[in-house]
């Protein structure tokens, strides 16, 4: 009898597991057996196989609007994994012009919640403006150094249809797993801000800031995630915040909407490295990411290639008074706001201070410099785009 029992209860939570495992086909699968995908200490290799026609596409048009369906394979030098149906296109505004194409692999394009190695999107990067190929990952190290939110990157040789396309960076997405790692609370509103996102007041109506480019497809503060809802709110009340006079009751209002700090550190890593292309001079390349359990906006810098004395506006970077950083004929409410308050002032001076003595400090950094261009030389040189 016993027995019996016992057979019946297993076959009865045989039939509760079958159910369950029926449903995991819903849920995509996430790959991988290596770990090594933003490996900074080697440079491994992505290989992508899409028809001829299709990559004669991409390339002809510059498409970097829609995905088109491609096989994907990593190898690391110990593992290779394989990874099908992925999507492909170009990516950047500029660089499309660019002889050195930069792309973006999207893992969950045409298969929902799939993952690789805990990612669902790649940027590889092919650093046209920069010809050491180092510049923004080693802005990035700089940022880590600074205590500031981790982004991971590393070096790539691309190969697209058995051809070698040269040398890349690899960089982390800045998206909702990419916030999830970061922060205790992913379910906020992340805008990536680009040209003119200068943060000036245009008034309280939403839509204003959503049609500064007059472009259905591109916005200046572009919401990149809870995009059904939409809702521009808290950013509109933040610009608010910003373009109110720098009082004393300015320095606690901003405090409870905005990490000034992280702002302020933000700047300093900015004026340390030399980075102009940023909101703090060009109103560019930044992220606002409103975080709920705080209930402030945390600022997050990308695209750091115009760094370390790369210069297309006829400007020189190493002698600028880093107190006065900014393009001083328009407005920039967040780094002019900010600095006319005599304690976030100093704040600012500070950081700056310890990150020139202790992080970019030439004893201090150009050891690295050089291990990074031991690491790609044999890459690079044979990088004929």
């Amino acid at each position: 009898i016993s027995k019996l029992v016992s057979f019946g209860y297993l076959y009865k939570m045989k039939k509760i597991l079958c159910s369950f495992l029926l449903l995991l086909p819903l849920a995509a699968p996430i790959f991988s057996q290596s770990t090594s995908l933003f490996d900074d200490s080697s440079v491994s290799e992505i290989h992508l196989q899409l028809p001829a026609d299709s990559l004669a596409y991409i390339l002809d048009e510059l498409v970097n609007d829609r995905y088109l369906r491609a096989s994907f394979v990593f190898d690391d030098g110990n593992f290779r994994d394989s990874v099908a149906n992925v999507g492909l296109r170009l990516r950047g505004n500029t660089s499309l012009f660019a002889q050195k194409k930069s792309f973006k692999i999207s893992f969950n394009e045409f298969e929902p919640g799939r993952e690789y190695q805990g990612v669902r999107k790649l940027n590889l990067r092919g650093q046209h403006n920069d010809p050491t190929m180092i510049r923004e990952k080693l802005f990035y190290e700089v940022w880590e150094k600074a205590d500031m939110p981790e982004r991971r990157m590393a070096f790539v040789k691309l190969y697209i249809n058995g051809q070698y396309r040269g040398l890349y960076t690899n960089a982390e997405e800045i998206d909702k797993i990419w916030l999830g790692k970061i922060y205790d609370d992913n379910d906020g509103n992340l805008y990536k801000c680009t040209w003119p996102a200068d943060l000036a007041y245009l008034g309280s109506n939403q839509q204003t800031y959503k049609n500064i480019l007059n472009n259905p497809e591109t916005r200046a503060y572009d919401l990149t995630t809870n995009e059904t809802e939409d809702d521009y709110a808290r950013l509109v009340a933040l610009i608010t915040a910003l373009n109110q006079p720098a009082t004393a009751e300015f320095s606690q209002q901003i405090s409870q909407i905005l990490n000034v700090g992280g702002v302020l550190k933000a700047f300093a890593i900015d004026v340390a490295t030399g980075n102009w292309d940023d909101y703090f001079y060009n109103k560019n390349n930044y992220y606002l990411y409103d975080n709920p359990e705080t209930g402030r906006f945390e600022f997050i810098t990308f695209d750091t290639d115009n760094t370390f004395g790369v210069d297309w506006v006829n400007r020189n970077w190493a002698t600028r008074n880093c107190l006065a950083w900014q393009h001083t004929s328009e407005p920039r409410p967040l780094a002019t706001k900010l600095l006319q308050v005599p304690a976030f002032r100093d704040q600012y001076a500070r950081y700056l201070d310890t990150i020139t003595r202790l992080i970019t400090l030439p004893d201090s950094i150009f050891p690295r410099i050089d291990a990074l261009h031991d690491l790609i030389t044999p890459a690079a040189e044979a990088d004929l785009f």
